[in-house]
């Protein structure tokens, strides 16, 4: 399994528009190819992370382009421009990912 780690700064008078975004655009968000799961968060001064599990490396990397039209929508809520790494996932027992369980 293969994450891809995101981060970004909400503007501070954003953070409801960010949720709002979110809870709309939920399934198009799942509609990255290869995307299993995902986990957004967020602290008190808009520092966003989202941990995005692909079921590898390749997944990952391919999803870019989709992501990418995402970040597009979010642009005025946000800070610069998003940045993403790409990591294996070591372990994670009992993540349940859309059916799958991470070992």
């Amino acid at each position: 399994m293969y994450a891809r780690l995101t981060t970004f700064r909400v503007k501070s008078d954003k953070f409801d528009d960010m949720r709002r975004w979110r809870e709309e655009n939920q399934t198009r968000i799942y509609g990255q190819p290869g995307l299993r799961e995902w986990v957004g968060l967020m602290d008190e001064h808009g520092e966003f992370t989202v941990v995005a599990f692909f079921d590898d490396e390749q997944a990952a990397r391919d999803s870019m382009p989709y992501v990418r039209s995402l970040w597009g929508e979010i642009a005025p809520m946000i800070e610069g421009e998003p940045t993403a790494r790409f990591v294996e996932v070591m372990g994670g027992d009992g993540i349940a990912t859309r059916g799958v369980v991470a070992a």
